[in-house]
């Protein structure tokens, strides 16, 4: 018999007093198995999972501890009370405030109806202490059910030092119990009520399409910051929106919206003094800039055609809210051109504020950005104008600028008011410059492979003229674009701001200085071109007589009259190794026909040269001219002052060979006049104020003596010029009656002309009496 059944029988004869009966096996087993097995002795510690439960500090005492037990028990049975009354009245909606304290140092954060203040203890000094502390939101949500929503002020302690000096009713305080406004960080609100959120859904869609707001959604119990912007910037809608309300919900809505007015009347009332003024300050800089607005931005420059649209997408961002230290952040989206549009993500920095007046406001419109209202129509117009000039440019575009340098820099040069046909004979003047904007080509000849660019607007879009983008795509464009410069045949960077529609000078062709019939052949060939399956000539017309008579003047002519840009070519830049000319004109030619040019080969007699034997490198020079020129369709015109030289291959496939004879006195007569009457046009636009004067050095210009020298023109026509001869006297003549202070006169043109009569007397004295004209011919050149 083991242990257990030994004691057992001992205790059982103890009892009765009688022998110990033996038991039997199977009864042992049975009464092992009955008695408790073996555990271990855990020792747990009740007082401290009670605190725990209790959310008491270990250290507490035993009467506090018996109270917070008492209390917790009186808690239960009040919730208790409070679930099974569920018919129970609710008054009046309200709002509460509850002050919400984190302290670092003790990492707690706790919840009190009255506001806080400030007593001498933790690592700084100063910790935050509150009264009628609420341990359970939840309880205390189902004591009030009239509370609709609750506003959060959350403070810190003891996370850093204090300020050096606190404050208590706008003074420095004489104690620690001074106001801990200093250490408040945020507020926000959490909707309560099932009728503010409907109602405020309700608002949401009436009177907040188009500015970001919370979503007023229970379940996702969003925080609704301080100081709800949303709110101010349509206030006006919503109080009028209030009104159409449910009754219920407009309850609810009416206490939301007398909180916001008490707390934030004297601020809006000031902000609203700032924006009426234009002016603005660091303290209330965040009601400036409203997301899905147009901003002016700066970032490039602070002249109108450097002005960037952007379209805000959020509240500023202020990183640094101290006017000494001022640092924010905007983020906003603009458009990209890549033959496609793209709207990208701009992040505008603002790093500093403008200078501020005494009393800390300065002007919007000096920070970097600022929002479309506070522009000036003029710079609203600016941008406007320019994003569409920008949308002709998508696909192809020829366009011209009045203010192109040579070195990309584009400045005044003459008034736009100034007629185009004014311009081309302009003395003293830089010629405007006419541009191809096409971004496939340029694409293509930089050898740019970008990858698929996005294409954000689609080819619907893209086709139409005018399509329906608004501000926000229209002013939002970039400020440059990349554009072939016709003149110097390269691609330079466009500001899109000073390109215009190019205004073709139909009145150019018809003061051309010809014969009617040569006019009207040129005319006849240009107007009625055959289409491409029907040409069957090489080149479309060639142009050959002395300087000065007119053979670039008429090509130039033609392009205005055919509306097709002018691609002007000289020897210069094609080169003279035949490799490099048929890589040069595969390129002209190419471009000439994408984008429908007149090619004008000015000068061409090297290429144009009869292939001898002993010349074999001129000879290739010309066979490759043949080569690349021979499939060439478009019009295209040469202009030589050596015709006697030409190659036989040249003079069977010309269409149209056109002679200029030096001029007569009649056609002079019509070119002196023809320049009079321009100078004459910009002299009264002077007048009127509505041109620029010339860059004199400080000398005015007083105009010419119309009169005088019309009545000269007659004896000026005797004197044997050409038309490049005349514009340069009448050019320089000018600058002498400005230079004299005088108004231009016929003695001032006399002078100048008797002065180019001089050289070119001593040139025919060096040749023995001949002119260039007898020499030419002698030679067999022209």
């Amino acid at each position: 018999m083991d242990v257990t059944s030994t004691s057992l029988l001992t205790r059982r004869h103890s009892v009765t007093g009688r022998e110990p009966h033996r038991l039997a096996e199977s009864q042992v087993r049975w009464l092992q198995a009955k008695q408790p097995k073996y555990r271990p002795i855990v020792t747990i510690d009740w007082r401290a999972e009670l605190c725990d439960l209790l959310n008491e500090d270990p250290n507490v005492t035993d009467s506090e501890l018996i109270k917070a037990k008492e209390s917790a028990i009186d808690t239960l049975k009040e919730a208790a009370i409070l679930r099974n009354s569920a018919s129970q009245t609710k008054g009046p909606p309200k709002y509460e405030i509850i002050h919400k304290i984190y302290c670092h140092e003790l990492r707690t954060e706790n919840l009190f109806l009255d506001k806080p203040w400030v007593v001498e203890s933790g690592r700084y000094g100063a910790h935050l202490r509150g009264s009628r502390a609420i341990p359970h939101l939840e309880l205390h949500l189902e004591r009030n059910k009239e509370i609709t929503f609750i506003v959060y002020r959350n403070f810190e302690c003891c996370g850093e030092a204090p300020p050096k000096t606190l404050t208590y009713h706008g003074r420095v305080a004489d104690s620690l119990e001074s106001d801990a406004s200093s250490f408040l960080k945020t507020e926000y609100m959490h909707i309560i009520s099932e009728e503010l959120s409907d109602g405020l859904q309700e608002l949401a869609y009436s009177a907040l399409a188009g500015i970001p707001h919370p979503r007023f959604d229970k379940p996702h119990d969003e925080e609704i910051s301080y100081p709800y912007l949303w709110w101010f910037h349509r206030r006006n809608e919503i109080e009028s929106d209030i009104e159409k309300l449910g009754a219920t919900s407009q309850k609810h809505v009416s206490v939301l919206r007398d909180y916001i007015r008490g707390q934030l009347a004297k601020e809006w009332s000031m902000v609203d003094l700032l924006l009426n003024e234009g002016r603005m300050t660091a303290e209330y800089i965040r009601y400036l800039f409203v997301p899905n607005t147009i901003l002016i931005s700066k970032t490039e420059g602070t002249k109108t055609h450097q002005l960037r649209g952007l379209s805000a997408t959020d509240w500023i961002k202020i990183d640094s809210p101290t006017e000494s230290s001022f640092s924010a952040r905007i983020d906003a989206t603009t458009w990209d051109f890549t033959g496609t549009f793209q709207k990208i993500e701009e992040t505008i920095a603002v790093e500093e504020l403008p200078e501020a007046e005494s009393d800390g406001s300065f002007l919007v419109q000096d920070l970097v950005a600022y929002p479309m209202e506070y522009a000036s129509k003029d710079t609203v117009g600016a941008l406007r104008k320019r994003g569409q000039m920008f949308w002709k440019c998508r696909h192809r575009n020829y366009v011209s600028s009045s203010r192109f340098s040579d070195d990309g820099i584009q400045a005044p040069v003459y008034p736009a008011k100034l007629p185009v046909s004014d311009r081309l004979l302009t003395m003293n003047f830089q010629s405007d410059s006419r541009f191809m904007v096409d971004y496939g080509t340029y694409t293509q000849m930089h050898d740019r492979d970008d990858g698929a660019s996005d294409d954000d607007l689609g080819p619907a879009i893209m086709a139409q003229d005018e399509p329906n983008l608004g501000d926000e795509f229209f002013m939002c464009l970039p400020t440059s674009i990349q554009g072939f410069n016709m003149q110097k045949k390269e691609w330079v960077k466009l500001e899109v701001a000073f390109l215009e529609d190019v205004e073709w000078n139909d009145q150019a062709f018809e003061h051309l200085v010809i014969d009617t019939e040569t006019k009207e052949l040129v005319k006849a060939v240009v107007t009625t071109q055959l289409r491409a399956e029907e040409n069957t000539d090489l080149i479309q017309g060639k142009g050959n007589g002395g300087p000065g008579t007119g053979k670039t003047l008429t090509a130039e002519s033609v392009a205005e009259i055919a509306r097709k840009p002018l691609y002007r070519v000289t020897c210069g830049d094609i080169g003279t190794k035949a490799e490099e000319v048929e890589k040069y004109l595969d390129t002209v030619l190419l471009l000439g026909k994408t984008w429908g040019c007149v090619v004008l080969l000015d000068e061409a007699d090297v290429f144009l040269e009869e292939r001898t034997l002993k010349n074999l490198e001129r000879n290739a020079l010309v066979s490759v001219f043949l080569r690349v020129l021979e499939y060439y369709d478009g019009i295209l015109i040469l202009t030589s002052n050596r015709v006697g030289t030409f190659d036989e291959a040249f003079k069977s496939r010309i269409q149209l060979n056109l002679r200029y004879k030096n001029l007569s006195e009649d056609q002079r007569l019509k070119i002196w006049k023809n320049f009079i009457d321009r100078i004459e046009k910009l002299d009264k636009l002077r007048i009127a104020g509505a041109s620029t004067a010339i860059n004199n050095g400080g000398r005015q210009d007083l105009g010419l003596n119309t009169e005088e020298i019309r009545s000269h023109l007659p004896e000026l026509a005797q004197t044997n010029l050409n038309g490049r001869e005349i514009r340069n006297a009448i050019s320089t003549a000018r600058q002498l009656a400005v230079y004299r202070e005088q108004p231009l006169g016929y003695k001032h043109i006399t002078s100048v002309i008797g002065e180019a009569k001089k050289f070119d007397e001593y040139l025919k004295e060096l040749k023995q009496g001949y002119s260039a004209d007898d020499i030419s011919h002698g030679q067999g050149v022209r």
